[in-house]
């Protein structure tokens, strides 16, 4: 074993898994099945985590598997240090990888591969690879880091149809001589199944019949000579199992007895016969094993199969009068009718069953044997899954059909508990039945969830702090490591399962790094300067706004304003694209109810949330507009509604907002100063437009989304390196804003000085987007929006001055002692304006009257003689007799 994989492993047992070397042993280690401190391995090889608590749990877990980055970068371990060493071992990263990462014995395989090297020419990266020749060619598997070249973890070179690999030490004679020959998918599985002593050799793919090899085998058998047996030993998978049907009839039509052998699930997942090697699973016993539920997938009827597993079970002392089964994608039921067993023994004139022959024996039980179908399909459950927040759980299973479809659903414990709904449940799915007793889903049902695993999920896109993981549609990412869904629809990191119950908003992501094209950031800068470059950056913020306010408290909206025609739905639903969504802008929060909004806010985390606001120039009286005010919470990342829960109890559910608001609409939000000072705000015209922004712009409308998604990724990836950018660069913008005379507001700073860092973070030090030309440029553009933004709320609106200067020339127009609006009267320190009479002074004066609904909004904000009632009554002082009325009180100043 190499002494630094060695050291690197103890060190993590040591210190991830809390493990105590102590002389020979590592022990106290906490295992990752029961997390107890109970599991330990062996100092010198410490290939092999065994849980002690042999009753309760006894998992045991490779090293590999519980930490795979160490298993990644062979030729940086192995590679000789200087040439001479390289001379002297041509192989020895080979070497390495084969027996620290596949548990081989280099003396057995010695001379059956070459240690060779191979560049992808599309990403520019290269790896060693360990060769082993073919009869028309090659196969070699990639050694370091194998993600980097997508789903290609190794390559073959020649047309390998027909034939298979055959270890260099057997001959054709020599498989003719053997008695059994076992016929695995990959090579590394035949070399295992080797160091046992098994004649075994590769068919390189489940879909692969070795016709050629096969004829070479039979010309070798001398005349009158028996055939080798074939063995099938091919992957356990549903494809493995398919093939091991299909190649075993052909072999069997061709004059070949076949026999098979299955790997059962192990530890809730498949292993291949290279992990038996390495687990110490391939003795005597765990063949026979192996062979026994092969000899179950070779079973030709339900009614086979039923007696090779009654007679199984009796062997070993677990004899049961009836079980379930599964067979030709249906579940069945098997008894033994002991009265038709008696029967059949007495008319065989035995006294017992020990008296009786194997024959009769078969005999007996196949007329005695009551076989029937209890489900049309095959239900199997796959992982128990809970909502926390909802206190609502459900169990996720896989449900097979007879056509080898395959359909994922999840059902409620009360659907499992009753047999007529677990019926409508299954028929709710496809035209599966279930036509078996409730006692009888009772007992599969048992038999299944024993050791069920439990997946803990999200009702959410994007990123869960608790677990600092991304989840999207069809990967997720954790400490920069991307891994896709798996088969039963959950991400694996470690010890942790995680899914999310969002259905929407989907996210495409496309993994493969040659398709990505970084040049997209020169584009929109290239398209419309440093407003693209400045909203890219708070779009690249976005996407760690959790990270963020968890360390800095808040992370600001953005607003995106602009004329028709400006290019704001262009520059969005690009960046969208770079996020894996296509045709998407945003949505209308006028237009949804509280709690759809509530909903809306709630889908994602860490992503943006883009508010497009319609119709708010609508002249219906009814109409809804949404209220700005409405979002203050979500600046620090708090709920906008809470709900009560449906229990006993006073709970109530405050489901806090995870993403990040940007606004896009034709005119600038009109809202309170705690709002306003919130937003970091941007104009954008037709003005920049020109025919090099047109070329820019229809090149972003027509890039391919999957050329661009690898964003989202080459973002989230590089989390803790752009953290660390943006912690450092924040704090030091901000204080540079707040120091400037022009501005006053700590919060405008706050936001903005966030803003300058993630502009950072697109430039040289972070993603390397953007040459630093650009980005200073954008850094100055920011500045300046701070600077805007704050001169901004210094004064009022237009429509606002606009108002008191109407007031002002009403009011002059009559003495001093009389007041025409002021139903305080002439004296007081404070204003109360009626609206409706002020529209009617408008009319007597010919003034122009601003838009009432939008003059009332805005009139809160009112600064130069500051906002402080709204339809208070008031007992006028310029009407006669007192006369209440309903008034806008405002402060003189």
């Amino acid at each position: 074993m190499n002494p630094q994989l060695r050291d690197d492993i103890i060190a993590r047992l040591t210190q991830q898994l809390k493990g105590k070397a102590v002389k020979q042993y590592i022990s106290k280690i906490e295992c990752p099945s029961c997390n107890q401190r109970e599991a330990f391995t062996n100092v010198d090889a410490p290939w092999m985590v065994k849980c002690g608590r042999e009753n309760r749990c006894g998992a045991q877990h490779h090293v590999k598997d519980l930490f795979p980055e160490l298993f990644e970068t062979w030729t940086e371990r192995y590679a000789p240090k200087d040439e001479a060493a390289q001379k002297a071992n041509p192989t020895a990263v080979a070497d390495g990888y084969l027996r620290d990462g596949r548990g081989f014995d280099l003396m057995k395989i010695r001379g059956w591969y070459t240690q060779e090297y191979y560049h992808d020419h599309k990403i520019n990266q290269g790896t060693t690879t360990v060769r082993f020749a073919l009869p028309n060619g090659h196969w070699e598997r990639l050694l370091d880091k194998p993600q980097r070249f997508g789903k290609q973890k190794a390559r073959i070179i020649g047309n390998y149809k027909g034939t298979a690999w055959v270890p260099p030490i057997l001959t054709a004679k020599e498989l003719a001589e053997a008695k059994e020959i076992w016929i695995t998918e990959g090579i590394f599985d035949a070399i295992a199944l080797m160091h046992e002593g098994i004649t075994a050799i590769s068919n390189l793919s489940s879909a692969n019949y070795i016709d050629v090899t096969l004829e070479e085998i039979r010309k070798a058998v001398p005349q009158g000579g028996k055939l080798p047996t074939l063995v099938w030993a091919q992957d356990g998978d549903r494809a493995g199992r398919k093939a091991t049907l299909k190649h075993r009839d052909r072999a069997e039509a061709s004059g070949w007895e076949c026999e098979a052998a299955q790997i059962p699930l192990m530890d809730g997942r498949r292993h291949d016969w290279n992990d038996l090697l390495q687990r110490e699973r391939l003795g005597a016993k765990d063949l026979d094993r192996y062979r026994y539920y092969g000899d179950l997938l070779l079973a030709r009827t339900a009614a086979e199969k039923a007696l090779l597993i009654y007679n199984h079970n009796a062997q070993n002392d677990r004899g049961k009068r009836e079980f379930w089964f599964e067979f030709g994608g249906k579940l069945w039921w098997w008894k033994l009718d002991l009265e038709a067993f008696d029967r059949e023994m007495r008319e065989q004139e035995a006294d017992g069953p020990e008296q009786m022959s194997e024959q009769q024996r078969e005999t007996a039980l196949k007329a005695a044997g009551m076989l029937s179908c209890v489900c049309s399909a095959v239900p199997t459950p796959l992982y128990f899954q809970r909502n926390s927040v909802t206190d609502e759980s459900w169990y996720y299973f896989r449900i097979e059909m007879p056509d080898e479809s395959v359909h994922k659903h999840a059902f409620t414990p009360k659907q499992l508990t009753s047999a007529s709904e677990f019926k409508n449940r299954l028929l709710g799915i496809k035209n599966a039945w279930w036509i078996g007793s409730g006692k009888q889903l009772d007992r599969i049902m048992q038999d299944q969830m024993i050791g069920l695993r439990t997946v803990e999920t999200i009702d959410y896109i994007g990123y869960s702090k608790d677990h600092g993981v991304y989840v999207f549609t069809d990967v997720a990412i954790k400490d920069g490591k991307v891994v896709p869904i798996n088969d039963e629809d959950f991400y694996q990191f470690g010890k942790l399962s995680l899914k999310t119950l969002a259905g929407s908003p989907e996210i495409q992501l496309n993994t493969d790094t040659s398709e990505y094209n970084p040049h997209w950031a020169s584009q929109v800068a290239q398209g419309f300067g440093s407003i693209g470059v400045v909203t890219t950056a708070w779009w690249l913020g976005a996407l760690f706004a959790e990270q963020i306010r968890r360390k800095h408290k808040s992370f600001p909206f953005f607003e995106l304003v602009g004329e028709a025609g400006a290019g704001k739905s262009t520059l969005i639903e690009f960046l969208w694209k770079t996020c894996g969504r296509i045709d998407e802008e945003g949505f209308d929060p006028g237009k949804l109810s509280l709690p759809a909004r509530s909903r809306k806010f709630a889908q994602v985390s860490n992503l943006p949330v883009v508010l497009i606001e319609a119709d708010r120039d609508s002249d219906k009286a009814k109409a809804k507009q949404f209220d700005w005010d409405e979002m203050k919470p979500l600046f620090n990342g708090r709920a906008i509604r809470s709900i009560g829960l449906k229990t006993t109890g006073n709970e109530t559910k405050e489901q806090p907002f995870r993403g990040s608001i940007m606004i896009s609409q034709n005119a600038q939000v009109e809202a309170s100063e705690a709002i306003l000072s919130r937003i970091c705000h941007i104009t954008l015209t037709r003005e920049h437009q020109n025919a090099q922004t047109r070329v820019a712009a229809e090149w972003l409308e027509s890039i391919p989304m999957a050329n661009v998604s690898g964003f989202l990724l080459q973002a989230t990836r590089a989390e803790q390196h752009l953290m660390e950018i943006f912690d450092k660069a924040a704090k030091h913008y901000e204080k540079y804003l707040y120091q400037l005379d022009e501005i006053r507001m700590i919060r405008i700073a706050q936001c903005h000085g966030q803003l300058i860092a993630l502009v950072d973070c697109l430039g040289e030090k972070g993603l390397g987007l953007l040459p630093e030309p650009i980005i200073a440029e954008a850094r100055k553009f920011v500045v300046e929006m701070a600077k805007e933004r704050q001169a901004a709320l210094n004064a009022d609106h237009p429509m606002v001055t606009e108002f008191w200067e109407a007031f002002d020339y009403i009011e002059g127009t009559g003495d001093s002692i009389t007041s025409k609006l002021n139903h305080f009267g002439t004296g007081s320190n404070q204003i109360a304006v009626n609206l409706k009479q002020f529209e009617r002074w408008c009319g007597e004066f010919k003034l122009r009257t601003p838009e009432m609904r939008t003059l009332k909004q805005l009139l809160r904000t009112s600064k130069s003689r500051k906002f402080l009632d709204s339809n208070r009554s008031v007992s006028s002082k310029i009407l006669e007799g007192g006369k209440t009325v309903k008034c806008w009180v405002f402060d003189k100043g």
